[in-house]
């Protein structure tokens, strides 16, 4: 799928790339001869095959390096869906040691009470029942009362057993409730110690996830190449703006969108500085000319980079109508909003989006999550503003 891809993106590449120079080609002089222009077509061809033999050789890295990425990304999504199995059997013990503690508690109470009733009995009969027991039995007016009396001392003495024996079974029952509790916590223990090593082990693979992207960043031509195709697909872009703007004419929307989207007519021209940021997060890239640090080169910015965290959610600036999704080579994951009167907006490098193509869209509506699809310079939001076929400077646009 990868390998498709890539060799998919490189045909789009080169068939751009050749119609590119046909035009400038075709727009030569009328009066060149035959000849020329076969010389022409040959030096085209000489630079699309030096480009394709460029493009063969980063696909190579590239596809080791997305192997990578896609194999560390399902060990790290692996390890954290084991961490919340892991969260949720140490809360159940906890709350299986907490119902123990509260037995135990319960128990011991009961047993302190046991204790003092044993030990004012003990006392009692210490100072009392042998003197009372011999008094009672000599005060008897006749055989038979003696008998009961005699009875019922012993019954007394039954009874003190009884309460001993209680004791004995309730300190053996605290003593099964502790071993429980132990056994519990020993579990507990070895539950933190597994999900210790569940940590470290995520913590490698996230820092290995690291190394791979810094050294795709250090790769320069790779990044060079990468921002070249940027640059051509800031062309597409514009191609896309303008195509959308021919179609709008012929563009078929259901009722409703189609007089939510013609109300905001005139709207979006008087929201400048007003705007709600599309993402809580800090800009990379700014628009305009900037400094790469890497290329030591200045790179002209069409949007604004925004770094975010991963599956933050991406949010519509205002009311529009969705009218592309689709994946752009550099960009990734692409949506495109009209927002009537020649204004657009362009949010990339996407995952998980939740619209459809012709859904109006109202203010603060989500439209996918912060991602990783084209990027080599981990999760962040490009967001591009349009007017009349023309990128504005969206920092002038959003809220300060």
């Amino acid at each position: 799928m990868i390998l498709q891809s890539i060799h998919k993106t490189m045909a789009i590449f080169s068939v751009w790339l050749l119609l590119g120079l046909l035009l400038v080609a075709g727009k030569a002089p009328a009066q060149q001869s035959a000849s020329e222009i076969r010389k022409q077509l040959e030096t085209i061809k000489r630079e699309i095959d030096r480009l394709q033999k460029e493009l063969q050789a980063a696909e190579k890295q590239l596809q080791s390096e997305i192997a990578i990425a896609q194999n560390l990304d399902k060990q790290i999504h692996l390890v954290n869906q084991a961490l919340r199995l892991l969260n949720k059997e140490i809360s159940r013990n906890q709350k299986r040691i907490g119902d123990l503690e509260r037995q135990i508690r319960q128990v011991k109470h009961q047993l302190q009470t046991l204790t003092r009733l044993f030990e004012k009995q003990i006392v009692f009969a210490y100072k009392y029942q042998r003197g009372l027991e011999y008094s009672w039995l000599l005060g008897s007016q006749n055989f038979h009362q003696a008998y009961v009396r005699l009875r019922y001392f012993r019954r007394v003495s039954q009874s003190a057993r009884n309460v001993y024996n209680r004791l004995v079974d309730k300190q053996k029952e605290l003593e099964r409730l502790q071993g429980r509790l132990t056994a519990e916590l020993a579990e507990k223990e070895r539950l933190a110690k597994e999900k210790a090593g569940e940590q470290a082990a995520l913590k490698e693979k996230l820092a290995e996830r690291r190394r791979m992207i810094q050294t795709i960043r250090n790769n320069r031509s790779l990044l060079a190449r990468t921002l070249k195709q940027k640059r051509q697909n800031y062309e597409r872009l514009k191609k896309l703006i303008a195509e959308l703007e021919q179609k709008r004419a012929t563009r078929k929307l259901h009722p409703q969108t189609q007089q939510k989207w013609e109300r905001i007519s005139g709207s979006f021209a008087r929201q400048k500085g007003k705007l709600n940021w599309p993402v809580r997060g800090k800009i990379l890239h700014p628009f305009g000319r900037y400094k790469n640090p890497q290329l030591k080169t200045v790179l002209f910015n069409t949007g604004i980079d925004i770094r975010a965290p991963k599956g933050a959610p991406v949010r519509c600036v205002f009311p529009g109508v969705v009218t592309m999704i689709t994946y752009l080579s550099g960009f990734g994951n692409t949506v495109i909003v009209d927002h009537n009167d020649g204004y657009y907006t362009v949010y990339a490098h996407l995952d998980d989006i939740q619209v459809t193509k012709f859904q109006f869209l109202e203010a603060g509506d989500v439209i996918g999550t912060v991602g990783e699809s084209g990027s080599l310079e981990g999760p962040l939001l490009h967001f591009e503003i349009y007017g009349g076929k023309k990128p504005l400077n969206p920092q002038k646009w959003l809220k300060r």
